[in-house]
């Protein structure tokens, strides 16, 4: 995990940190459970393809909601937990037709049967197709549906993205010719006029008064 950040860091610009982070997780999590899938669909393909993806989609989707829940999206807050499984696992149900349609045109589109041990491999093949529509439907749909809430953000990194924020909205505007000519005037090298000397309190008396 070390590693990924590293690389993460060196080669992703900051704002994609946080979805990088979260596709590693979900691509993790995906491979637990299409090893759970392999496994469960080639053990139970003397039942069907159908039935047996079924079965295996049913047992990856607790395993996918138990894993994204607690770790791929553990810094998004959720809001109301039975709104967040439900759609969830309506989700699943749209990947499940997904994965579902590739076997279908497996079986009934090209012909290929269970019973025949050599058709196996194209069953593997299908079933890893609908596997690779599915996770990508998925991890679109996590992130706008079900974990809709951004992951926290340290008070470092706040201050981070505002202060980026006000540099690239500072913008240079060349100023106009009156304030061209306020600004030559401020900075000429010839004095402002002195204001006019007080004159004494004598001279301004008046001949009445002197006598």
């Amino acid at each position: 995990m070390r590693f990924a950040s590293r690389l993460r860091d060196r080669f992703l610009p900051e704002r994609y940190h946080a979805l990088a982070t979260e596709l590693f997780k979900f691509g993790a999590v995906g491979c637990v459970n299409t090893a759970v899938d392999f496994i469960l669909v080639n053990a139970l393909l003397f039942i069907g393809p159908l039935k047996a993806k079924i079965i295996a989609v049913l047992v990856g989707t607790l395993v996918s909601y138990l894993l994204n829940r607690q770790w791929t999206y553990k810094g998004r807050e959720s809001g109301s937990m039975r709104r967040e499984s439900v759609l969830f696992f309506a989700l699943n149900g749209v990947g499940l037709l997904i994965q579902e349609s590739a076997l279908a045109v497996a079986k009934y589109g090209l012909h290929f049967s269970e019973a025949n041990p050599d058709d196996r491999l194209a069953f593997n093949i299908a079933n890893a197709a609908g596997i690779g529509m599915a996770m990508i439907f998925r991890f679109w749909a996590y992130r706008t549906w079900v974990f809709t809430s951004e992951p926290a953000v340290s008070a470092e990194a706040r201050e981070i993205e505002a202060l980026e924020v006000a540099f690239s909205e500072t913008a240079v505007i060349a100023p106009d010719e009156r304030q061209m000519e306020a600004l030559e005037a401020a900075f000429s090298d010839q004095p402002a006029n002195p204001p006019a000397p007080r004159q004494p309190a004598e001279e301004l008396e008046t001949p009445a008064a002197k006598r």
